[in-house]
């Protein structure tokens, strides 16, 4: 477990490292004149609209394209988590790290050896941009078919974590399978986007 905890971490903190100044940001929202509370006007006599039902997954409701408060550990199920993995058993996901907003689908191979399996991370659109320049030990790739916009960032054979956006909402999917090919790893980590995007 704890091995594959560190595989994960290093492919997340190398992938957000591959963000930062370079990101482009998300559109700065409508400003709200100082003191004035930002909530819509309904007009005079009006009928309030009914609220749209939360997603599964979601703690509140996404209002034209905002971001939505995602459960990571909600967006799959642990099923899902194990076919990525070729069917190899998964425990239950569980947040890897107090208050990250990602979980871990941490897998149980026949050699009793721990180093596979399944993570799922809710990012920042601010960071997003599959139009960043790859780097000597990051190669950036635009995948096209996937959400709104998707692109993989791969630091090496085995370690490919695909980004997807959906309206305002990031998410990446990376899943680690010992002898499983780049290929194989992306049509996991796709199966899975899919997914979790028919729930966002």
């Amino acid at each position: 477990m704890r091995k594959t905890l560190a595989i994960l971490a290093v492919v997340a903190g190398l992938v957000a490292a591959c963000s930062g100044s370079g990101a482009t940001a998300a559109p700065p929202a409508a400003a709200t004149p100082a003191g004035a509370t930002p909530v819509a006007a309904t007009p005079a006599g009006a009928t309030p609209a009914a609220a749209t039902p939360v997603a599964p997954g979601a703690t509140d409701t996404p209002a034209a394209g905002a971001p939505t408060t995602l459960d990571a550990c909600k967006l799959i199920t642990t099923d899902e988590a194990s076919a990525a993995l070729s069917g190899e058993p998964v425990d239950a996901g569980v947040v890897p790290t107090p208050g990250a907003q990602s979980c871990l689908f941490a897998g149980h191979p026949a050699t009793g050896i721990d180093i596979n399996g399944v993570e799922i991370s809710i990012t920042s659109v601010r960071d997003f941009d599959p139009n960043k320049k790859s780097i000597p030990g990051l190669t950036i790739t635009p995948i096209s078919g996937i959400g709104d916009a998707a692109y993989t960032v791969s630091i090496g054979p085995g370690m490919v974590v695909l980004n997807v956006r959906k309206g305002q909402t990031t998410f990446d999917t990376s899943v680690i399978l010992k002898g499983a090919s780049d290929s194989d790893l992306l049509a996991a980590e796709k199966t899975l986007a899919l997914a979790i995007l028919g729930r966002i």
